[in-house]
């Protein structure tokens, strides 16, 4: 993690991407040649998206819930920070990711696919 701003660098962000890659593609073992290649953007969609919620759970933690905001001369307040904004509908999307990558798994993989489903439920904590 880059010191003291609490987001990735590009080249962190890209490593830990590819590593959440291969941690998922291991549970995919079971699965045809074609049904692995039909679920592999599932799959990087989902890496993708358990990075960014990381990250964005560092600037929230950073940053805090709430911002500040101004528009123009008159109007000023406080409201839910973007970066709560953004995980609030990211964890949702991520979520529904990980269930159809669950319900694609063979019935002979039905506990590494709820190992998975735990993992994106709690196992990640906030």
């Amino acid at each position: 993690m880059a010191e003291d701003i609490g987001i990735f660098t590009e080249v962190e962000r890209e490593a830990k991407i590819k590593k959440e890659l291969a941690r998922l593609r291991r549970v995919l073992v079971d699965l045809s040649p074609e049904s692995a290649k039909i679920m592999d953007g599932l799959v990087q969609d989902a890496a993708f998206m358990a990075v960014t919620l990381e990250e964005t759970r560092l600037i929230i933690r950073r940053d805090g819930i709430i911002e500040t905001y101004q528009n123009g001369a008159n109007q000023s307040g406080r409201k839910k920070s973007s970066a709560v904004e953004v995980y609030d509908k990211m964890v949702n999307t991520y979520m529904k990711v990980v269930k159809q990558i669950c319900d694609g798994m063979p019935q002979s993989s039905r506990d590494a696919a709820e190992a998975i489903m735990k993992f994106a439920l709690g196992g990640k904590g906030a």
